[in-house]
């Protein structure tokens, strides 16, 4: 079967940028893994984008991570039918390699370059480098804002949780895993703040999912409570499970996959309009301060609304500063690194 599920593994978030890219270090020791360096405009998405091509054309099994910030972008890419992946090893989610040479390998771009045009655009490059930066850091101011509202949403909601009937519904679908022996967790995103939206990623579920439970809660802490539930059962189970933390608020569980069993449970709100199979009103006693509760979620999706559009910003002028590098790059060179991966893991 040729999958291609998408997932992000890292997103601006109110502690900062959340990255998982570690993951793809910690897979089986069959896998190996390229880290890609060099500059914007180097031609790293643009090279795992050609060997994903080829991949799929092979009818691999494959899993697909695009920027967070630029969703066009890819950030990595694993072939598990081939044995191995490919990622952008650069800011914000540097990564070295933990075993060079043995199972992880630099590829670097940035050989390929023409310093001397580079350096005749260094006070450019600075100072798109610097607006790029700051976009993000203004995002990020407005993230944290608005978590701390929704977080406030979540205290409040938490106190009103219709504990039995929450218990009852994790216990249901507890009772629907298969169970195994790995127990092995893997963390992926299904949302973040993106190019001018919230960006939802939803071919994973079809993927690996023929049933979806969708829990309905515009407050998240029923709906968090429910999937830390589940999700300890399921350890002691020895279930394998995709663990999908929420990009805003990386404490806090939004889906969970469960590859084995074909069976996902995943929140219901304004950002993830899934048919709701549980309706709001089944996990909460009444709330009698609604309408402040409704407020300060509207509040958080304006600022998280500011937030997107100054991603959306801060992608326009690094598109400027590709361009810079572009200029210097001799991407002929490139076609010797698609030629030696094809070569080793196609042939």
């Amino acid at each position: 079967m040729n999958l291609k599920p998408e997932f992000f593994l890292g997103a601006n978030s109110e502690t900062g940028f959340v990255s998982y890219f570690k993951e793809l270090q910690e897979q089986e020791s069959s896998m190996q893994l390229f880290i890609l360096k060099g500059g914007p405009g180097s031609g790293k998405s643009t090279l795992m984008k050609r060997v994903l091509k080829y991949a799929e054309e092979k009818g691999h099994t494959l899993e697909v991570i695009p920027c967070a910030s630029d969703p066009h972008s890819l950030d990595a890419f694993i072939d598990y039918t081939a044995g191995f992946s490919m990622m952008d090893g650069t800011a914000p989610h540097t990564e070295d390699p933990s075993l060079p040479g043995a199972r992880h390998h630099i590829l670097n771009l940035g050989d390929l370059w023409d310093t001397r045009k580079l350096s005749e655009k260094a006070d450019t490059i600075e100072n798109l480098s610097k607006q790029v930066s700051d976009c993000h850091s203004g995002a990020g101011a407005y993230i944290k804002s608005a978590a701390a509202l929704l977080k406030e949403n979540g205290r409040y909601a938490k106190s009103h949780i219709l504990m039995k009937k929450a218990l009852s519904v994790s216990e249901d679908i507890t009772r629907q895993l298969k169970g195994g022996k790995q127990g092995k967790t893997s963390k992926r995103l299904l949302s973040a703040v993106s190019v001018g939206e919230i960006k939802v990623l939803k071919s994973a579920l079809s993927c690996f999912a023929d049933k979806v439970y969708v829990l309905c809660d515009q407050f998240g802490a029923a709906a968090d409570y429910i999937m830390k539930t589940v999700y300890f059962s399921a350890k002691l189970k020895g279930e394998n499970q995709i663990y999908c933390p929420c990009s805003i608020s990386p404490g806090k569980c939004d889906h969970l996959i469960f590859p084995d069993s074909r069976i996902a449970i995943v929140t219901g709100n304004d950002y993830f309009d899934f048919e709701s199979k549980y309706k709001e009103d089944c996990f909460y006693s009444p709330f009698p301060l609604e309408e402040d509760m409704l407020r300060l979620k509207d509040e958080a999706a304006r600022l998280l609304s500011l937030a997107a559009s100054l991603v959306k910003k801060a992608k326009d002028i690094h598109d400027d500063l590709e361009d810079c590098y572009k200029e210097a790059m001799n991407f002929g060179k490139t076609n010797g690194l698609f030629e030696g991966i094809i070569s080793e893991f196609y042939s």
